[in-house]
């Protein structure tokens, strides 16, 4: 079973309370950490039970999800247990059975949902892409048993995978500050055993050469001589597509140092793109499951190390701001390479411009979760339009150090 929820409030110190329902920012901004930035000031008792008015509840997909089981397995078919994580940034996946088997389904946006993180949600590529990986690779993936393409049953077309038994790091409350949480209940031991085991997902996946036949859907329609200039090219046209007509200056700050401190670099091959704990099912601290393929692309493989990297930073930086506890020290930016190239027995660049870019791509999308937040009348506009970027500090020290 996917375990996705937020793990029971327990007793402890007072920031860690805070951060097990949100993170609270200098500004009095908050950022619900399923990636929902909710109002400014607003106590969390008014927050937290309407923090995502623009998600899809379980009553509202259950008679939908009935309607098409009974088309697609029989008249008899029965769906129960609907359920949702309520988590995730781009999309809605909800939990069920179908006549008593375990299945998720996940869904694309709605066409009229405001503000979608991203331009386009491709269930297509998405599905292209684990095919891919189930096929060339040992690392797993949920099985897809149904890729419905219409958006008459539930208003737009989902994706239906078997469900897996395991567990997901949480985003809220964050699995790296959690005392109550499974993770934080393991040992150092397991927890370098998750550390090595994901980096080792990351080595195979990264064995799938760019290839114009198997990974030439992925390509980005955006110039470049590179697939690095290309993914960075991409990061332009998605900010200019996200900002709705506002300027963020930290983001376009970013675009000019990244541009001219580009690596030259010419290797290419298959990204996972959303390459983080936060999108793994765990059994015994190994992958089960690897999640989240919206994000699949082609570029250098420091693209997907340096995104398990730069939210190792993002947390350590959230505990400093908030005055938490240290997170344990995994992933960090020396170690994580130099066990990537033992294991690949490759080359890998520094992280640092990489990590910056991984900045740049997360702070979009943050953008664009401020401005739905606003759209539903969650916290007005902040005063100066980096607040849309709650890491700001973090981004511009990196951008710093190129």
């Amino acid at each position: 079973m996917i375990h996705r929820s937020s793990v029971p409030v327990g007793n402890g110190p007072e920031a860690l309370a805070s951060l097990r329902s949100n993170i609270m920012f200098r500004d009095d901004r908050r950022l619900d950490l399923d990636g929902v930035l909710l109002g400014r000031g607003a106590p969390v008792s008014e927050t937290t039970p309407g923090s995502t008015p623009w998600r899809r509840t379980p009553a509202q997909v259950h008679e939908g999800l009935a309607a098409w089981a009974r088309t697609w397995r029989g008249g008899n078919a029965e769906v129960s247990d609907v359920c949702s994580p309520g988590s995730g940034m781009a999309n809605d996946t909800v939990l069920f059975r179908l006549d008593g088997e375990r299945l998720v389904a996940r869904l694309a946006p709605a066409p009229d949902s405001p503000f979608p993180t991203f331009p386009t949600f491709d269930l297509e590529l998405q599905e292209r892409v684990m095919h891919l990986v189930g096929t060339r690779t040992s690392v797993p993936v949920p099985e897809v048993v149904h890729h419905e393409r219409s958006g008459s049953w539930l208003g737009a077309p989902f994706l239906v995978t078997r469900e897996v038994e395991g567990e997901v790091p949480s985003d809220n409350p964050p699995y790296l500050l959690d005392p109550t949480g499974w993770f934080l209940k393991g040992t150092p031991e397991q927890w370098r055993r998750l550390e090595l085991s994901t980096i080792e997902v990351l080595v195979q996946l990264h064995q799938i050469a760019d290839d114009i036949e198997e990974t030439g859907f992925l390509r980005p329609a955006t110039p470049g001589e590179t697939a690095l200039a290309r993914h960075l090219a991409s990061l332009g046209a998605y900010y200019e597509w996200a900002r709705e007509g506002e300027r963020i200056p930290i983001l376009e700050r970013a675009i000019d140092v990244l541009t001219a401190t580009m690596p030259a670099t010419e290797r290419s091959v298959l990204n996972w793109g959303d390459s983080r704990p936060g999108n793994v099912l765990y059994r015994d601290f190994q992958p089960v499951a690897v999640l989240d393929w919206e994000m699949a692309g082609v570029g250098p493989p420091e693209l997907d190390v340096a995104w398990s990297t730069f939210f190792q930073r993002f947390w350590s930086f959230m505990a400093g701001l908030y005055g938490a506890p240290e997170v344990p020290a995994m992933f960090a930016s020396d170690t994580t390479a130099e066990t990537y190239r033992r294991l690949s027995g490759g080359p890998l660049d520094d992280l640092a411009w990489y990590e910056a870019a991984a900045g740049l791509r997360f702070g979009i999308i943050l953008l664009r979760m401020s401005h739905r937040s606003i759209a539903f009348g969650q916290g007005p506009p902040p005063g100066d339009p980096d607040g849309h970027v709650m890491f700001a500090p973090l981004l511009a020290q990196l951008l710093d150090a190129l």
